[in-house]
């Protein structure tokens, strides 16, 4: 496929005329302006051509593609919702148990940044602090863990003035509230230097307001560094055993390239997680996946649907149901039952199950998913 030149909209409104799209100029204008054309045309055009070469539509309309990219974008907004209250849980977890061990006083407030509280994943020594057991065989080095794996030094919270950023950047926290003459900052955790280069030792922002700041990212990278001690009670918050933590982070990664995928706009119904991108075979077994193999690795690369398999584990998805259900008998109403199914069909097969009672089931939570 070449590349393409610049189209005007008028352009654009020829082009869509010229392979039969039915619609009103005025308002095909007006989404032209509103929307991106990649988006809302060229996203869901293979499902409702009737010929590829030359491309062509019969008897479709501008109210069709309307529709899609109004269900897409609704669905998607659901979705982003449902990460986020999984996200927030999380960050819940993850602060409340790491202070209760290792910030329980005053001057243990900024024990968060001290990597000697964490575990290194390369570290095989066991005489260190930062010792890792399941070094020796880290999953999946080569691939999503790698800079997890190979940057510990490197993380956030482990910089020498993380704090000063915190603060800096943060509007919301005002470092006065956040200063006392009965904190100390002791060694190896980060302090905050003010615009003339002077160190506060007095200042210390505790763990579970600095949380709310990490992106989800960071906040994954985070677990693979937590200890045993504070790791095993963040998966029993999830239901979880500890034997299931290598279980648990790669669904935190799946999740992860889910929330991005509806953070940054793009159309859910095309979603694929990277081929980079690996799964653990005990949740393909556990969630009944279907990944594709890439680059001669037996599991990689999940649809929508597997993803939402995933998804479920920690949250109920009934809203998503309701939108589903509208979608596919407003296609129905609008086409016709024949060439509304016809759609519907392409859609779900492109979303990963074309079986709408798996949708229908997946989504009132008839299934219940466990590890």
């Amino acid at each position: 496929m070449a590349i393409k030149t610049f189209a005007s909209r008028s352009d654009l409104i020829r082009k869509l005329q010229s392979r039969g799209l039915i619609f009103d100029e005025a308002e095909l204008n007006e989404v032209l302006v509103k929307q991106n054309y990649y988006s809302v045309f060229n996203g869901f055009e293979n499902l409702l051509l009737d010929t590829l070469n030359p491309k062509s539509y019969k008897g479709v309309t501008l109210e069709d593609f309307k529709a899609l990219y109004s269900f897409d974008k609704e669905f998607s907004s659901g979705v982003f919702s449902y990460l986020n209250k999984v996200e927030e849980a999380v960050k819940t977890s993850v602060a409340y148990h790491f202070t209760k061990i290792h910030c329980a006083t005053l001057n243990e407030t900024m024990q968060y940044t001290n990597k000697l509280n964490y575990m290194d994943p390369k570290d095989s020594n066991k005489g260190n602090k930062t010792y890792c057991p399941y070094s020796m065989n880290y999953p999946f080095v080569s691939a999503q863990n790698k800079i997890i794996y190979s940057d510990f030094n490197d993380f956030c919270l482990f910089k020498p003035y993380y704090l000063t950023n915190l603060i800096n950047r943060n509007d919301h926290i005002d470092v006065k509230f956040y200063q006392s003459s009965q904190y100390m900052a002791p060694k190896d955790v980060a302090v905050y230097r003010d615009t003339k280069g002077k160190d506060h030792l007095d200042i210390a922002v505790p763990f579970w307001v600095a949380i709310e700041t990490l992106t989800f990212g960071e906040i994954i990278r985070l677990l693979h560094y937590l200890h045993d001690d504070v790791l095993e009670k963040v998966l029993n918050d999830f239901n979880l055993k500890k034997s299931k933590r290598s279980e648990f982070l790669n669904m935190m990664d799946f999740l992860l390239c889910l929330r991005n995928s509806c953070a940054h706009g793009s159309l859910i119904n095309r979603f694929t997680t990277p081929t980079y991108y690996k799964v653990n075979a005990n949740i393909v077994k556990s969630f009944l996946l279907s990944p594709q193999k890439h680059y001669g690795y037996q599991y990689s690369k999940l649809s929508l649907f597997d993803v939402l398999k995933i998804l479920s584990y920690f949250e109920s998805l009934k809203d998503l149901k309701l939108l589903l259900k509208r979608f596919i008998y407003s296609n129905h109403k609008r086409m016709g039952y024949s060439e509304g199914h016809k759609l519907n069909q392409k859609l779900l097969i492109r979303m990963g199950c074309s079986d709408y009672v798996q949708w229908k089931a997946l989504l009132s939570g008839n299934i219940q998913y466990t590890l």
